[in-house]
């Protein structure tokens, strides 16, 4: 007996591999994704410039680190005392100009180098609802200011479109055989307003469609579509019954992880995540003898793990167990 539909998903011509350099941004949706493949100790660089909710802030994001346009004072904005970018998040804000010019600037030479790297892209569309600073352009967050300073527009299913469009063609022309995934945010903006989520996600799955018939070789993971099918019950929820807590987000992530990984992928982030939790096992007398051949098992079973995996993908938790047989 189904006690719930199952939403469909078509497996891509290609595999994630160790191998491959993962670029993810987007919404906060591909930050809970993004951390859980640092975790398995994927190479993974998530939304450089903080979280991204629509395209166009999206788009912009790829294109100044494709670019490497660098930020100059002029761009840099103060309010009630703190200077900010429109295009970071809070997370870059401080109380000294220069401060800030170094760190978003600092961020652009990292995913840069990332972008060199990695071969593998997973973009989170948030929401179609935009923030345009008074006669002017754009912002990806609004630091607090007042609302008055912005009018806020529903981008158009074309403006959508050309945004995506233009963040295939940028990450193609770097990496021609790149593999592309989109997905929509199964986060609802409610703040947006209830109807205008709807509305807003709409218009994302629109100018996602006629992208991905344009582009046969883009994937599309449907994140929104199962949460909507398939995690219909609250306990998926956390508190703010608008975000999925971690019981949902582990849900996704295991979907995630059939579709896009091999068998034999599966199965090394299978070793990992053993290893880690070797690592994390608290014994009862941590000086004894027993205690320290664990922790040399687990060193060299570590060692030929790595072996299999990106160079120093491990060396954080080998370093930390050389240490602690050390200390003991």
């Amino acid at each position: 007996m189904n006690l719930f539909s199952q939403v469909p998903i078509e497996k891509p011509n290609f595999d994630i591999q160790y191998q491959d350099g993962i670029f993810c941004l987007g919404s906060c949706f591909v930050a809970e994704i993004g951390e859980r493949l640092k975790q398995a100790k994927f190479q993974t660089l998530i939304n450089p410039f903080g979280t991204q909710f629509h395209p166009l802030a999206m788009e912009n994001v790829l294109s100044r680190v494709y670019t490497r346009s660098y930020y100059t004072e002029k761009e840099i904005y103060n309010y009630q005392g703190l200077f900010f970018s429109w295009d970071h998040s809070h997370l870059f804000s401080r109380s000294k100009l220069k401060q800030v010019l170094d760190l978003v600037n600092e961020s652009i030479e990292e995913a840069n180098d990332f972008l060199t790297r990695t071969s593998v892209f997973v973009f989170t569309l948030g929401t179609a609802w935009a923030y345009y600073l008074n006669g002017g352009f754009s912002v990806s967050n609004c630091h607090k200011v007042p609302q008055n300073n912005f009018n806020k527009l529903l981008l158009s299913e074309k403006e959508v479109f050309d945004a995506l469009r233009n963040m295939v063609l940028m990450v193609k022309d770097v990496k021609p055989n790149a593999k592309i995934i989109f997905t929509v945010s199964p986060v609802r903006h409610v703040r947006d307003g209830y109807r205008e989520n709807h509305v807003s996600k709409g218009v994302l799955h629109r100018a996602l469609h006629v992208l991905l018939r344009e582009y046969q070789d883009v994937n599309y993971f449907p994140s929104y579509e199962i949460v909507l099918d398939e995690l219909r019950d609250y306990r998926y929820y956390d508190k703010d019954l608008v975000h999925l807590n971690e019981l949902g987000v582990d849900y996704i992530w295991d979907k995630f992880k059939s579709t896009y990984f091999s068998g034999e992928t599966q199965g090394m982030m299978q070793e990992v995540d053993k290893m880690l939790m070797a690592l994390a096992h608290k014994p009862i007398n941590p000086e004894g003898v027993e205690h320290r051949k664990f922790l040399f098992d687990t060193m060299k079973k570590l060692e030929r793990l790595a072996m299999q995996m990106p160079k120093n993908s491990l060396n954080e938790e080998i370093n930390e167990l050389k240490n602690r047989i050390h200390v003991y």
